[in-house]
């Protein structure tokens, strides 16, 4: 359980023990999460322009699935050496000797295996990541249609920036 198992961490390694890996966690997940969501808004306007828009519109759960995608598989090539890092760290014996912090870490990584040792990864990433990533853009898309369609049923246009935030975060 997650008592038990936090207890023998800080047992065999104090709190330090608890906050391995944290710097190449904040950078990786920033860096796919600035890819995600950008790349996502590019994609979707890439395809949308490509269908048309009676097309896009008729078939916008697709388009959806396909932009997230899309960007999700560029999102883990920015996330995986990061990532790589980071379990090198957390899995690595306290006193084993092996590198725990980002840059003795990532030197070893390169050194031994050189930029492949960063990507080892990747497709395991991709087969979790970019199915997850498919449901949750789609999913928000819907639901923010859903509460433009029931709710909030003006057009979008017409309510104030903040509300259309609160839709946002609300989805």
């Amino acid at each position: 359980g997650i008592v038990s198992g936090f207890k023998k961490m800080t047992g065999a390694g104090g709190m330090g023990a608890v906050t391995r890996g944290w710097a190449p966690t904040a950078i990786g997940y920033s860096m796919q999460g600035l890819c995600k969501f950008g790349f996502y808004e590019i994609f979707k306007d890439l395809y949308a322009d490509i269908a048309g828009p009676e097309m896009a519109y008729n078939n916008r759960t697709s388009l959806y699935l396909a932009a997230s995608a899309s960007a999700e598989v560029i999102a883990d090539v920015a996330l995986c050496p990061m990532e790589s890092v980071k379990v090198r760290v957390q899995v690595a014996p306290l006193d084993s000797g092996a590198p725990t912090g980002l840059f003795s870490a990532t030197s070893k990584i390169m050194s031994e295996e050189g930029i492949t040792g960063f990507y080892k990864g990747l497709t395991p990433l991709w087969m979790r990541q970019v199915p997850y990533t498919m449901v949750k853009f789609a999913a928000f898309e819907r639901v923010v249609e859903a509460f433009y369609t029931h709710v909030f049923t003006e057009p979008k246009a017409s309510y104030s920036k903040s509300t259309q935030l609160s839709v946002t975060f609300a989805s």
